[in-house]
């Protein structure tokens, strides 16, 4: 058993250690594995004496303490002080903790739960220079394929029958494109756009602010075994570590980060999701967001972002356009499609259009129109978006 991997397991295992904590514990031990092998007594005074300084930024880089001091600059950066909670310190000198960490390794290993770290060949690369990158991630399923465009598509918990019907109809036709999908499994929004890629026979993935383990939130319970076999469950938390509200800000960055750009539909004014839109513009990546309503709640952060400079989409076909993807055609691969079924299809767009206005253009009797749209919806192209009117899926 590699005893690197098991120690870094096991301070995965210790929520509150981030980027800087794992810093200053290997200046202090040199090592994670010294730190792992070191007794309980040594733990507690090693962390105890020593003289926690500052973490510095420059540059939007985080240097230590140590390389600080030979930074040869006339005005010294901005700087914050940081300890290691005691809480924390209590976890790190617990024997058990040691002791059970390989019987945990070996359940997480059969659960089929990969343990990934900065050092791992397949850690994505696209994570690599965000500068408060996961230490480490516990992946169910596959991780995205770094060669794939990818999409991620953020919005309201709450949302209205619209912008889970936009949800939809973006993470399918973006997925069919062969755009990876990725979002947060959360109610609304993020679950509708999973459900429409997987509807599409696409890839999706979704980052938590739990353990790939736990299912949550439980009405996209079907979505989360979905995924499980089809797609990818992500995080940075252990694989059975509990949803808390203040993991799911942070998860948001590794959303924008694993995407080539974020897709916002529907958000207020202050909007969780808008902490995603950040963490992109930081990173640099592109922003769409889907106009909304001039006076509707929902509305107002997706408007203000596109008075901002954002890029205001109403199809998906516009993302397609915009990362030079052609968009797929429906009519390839429905086995048995007629010239005719083809020609009500192509009609059909994200616009609402009635049953009499296709049967009119196809020049048809309106019961043959209806059977072909019979057909179109069963085998779910199309949809009724409200009686006798149809949207493309």
């Amino acid at each position: 058993m590699d005893i690197e991997k098991i120690a870094d397991f096991w301070i995965a295992q210790i929520v509150g250690i981030g980027p800087v904590g794992k810093q200053i514990l290997q200046e202090i031990f040199g090592d994670i594995v010294s730190l792992f092998l070191s007794s309980a007594d040594e733990v507690e005074t090693r962390i105890r004496n020593y003289k926690f300084g500052f973490i510095m930024k420059s540059d939007d880089k985080q240097i230590s303490i140590r390389d600080y001091m030979g930074y040869n600059i006339e005005e010294k950066p901005k700087s914050r002080k940081y300890n290691i909670p005691h809480s924390v310190m209590e976890k790190l000198a617990q024997p058990s903790s040691r002791m059970e960490i390989s019987d945990e390794y070996d359940r997480v290993t059969k659960k089929e739960v990969r343990f990934i770290t900065k050092k791992d060949p397949d850690y994505p690369k696209r994570l690599m220079n965000l500068i408060d990158a996961p230490e480490q991630l516990f992946v169910l399923g596959r991780l995205p394929d770094p060669t794939q465009k990818a999409i991620g598509i953020v919005g309201a918990r709450e949302c209205t029958p619209y912008g889970r019907d936009m949800a939809r109809l973006f993470g399918y036709r973006l997925a069919k494109a062969g755009m990876a999908v990725i979002s947060g499994m959360a109610k609304g929004v993020d679950g509708w756009s999973h459900r429409g890629a997987l509807e599409a026979g696409g890839d999706t993935f979704a980052i938590l602010g739990c353990g790939v383990e736990v299912v949550y939130p439980h009405c996209n319970e079907k979505i989360y075994y979905n995924l499980k076999e089809k797609g990818g469950l992500i995080s940075e938390y252990p694989s059975n570590y509990g949803a808390r509200s203040e993991n799911f800000p942070l998860r948001n960055r590794i959303i924008s980060g694993l995407s080539d750009g974020i897709l916002l539909i529907e958000a207020r004014q202050r909007s969780g999701s808008l902490i995603t839109v950040d963490a992109a513009l930081d990173q640099g990546k592109d922003v769409f967001v889907i106009p909304g309503r001039i006076g509707d709640e929902l509305s107002v952060g997706c408007n203000r972002l596109i008075r901002q400079g954002a890029i205001p989409v109403i199809s998906p076909d516009d993302i397609l356009e915009y990362y030079n993807i052609r968009p797929h055609n429906e009519s390839d691969n429905l086995p048995g499609l007629t010239d005719e079924e083809a020609s009500i299809l192509a009609m059909v767009g994200t616009n609402p259009v009635s049953l009499a206005t296709l049967a009119a253009k196809a020049q048809g009797t309106y019961a043959n129109t209806l059977r072909i749209v019979t057909r179109l919806r069963k085998n779910r192209y199309i949809r009724e978006s409200s009686h006798d009117h149809f949207i493309r899926v």
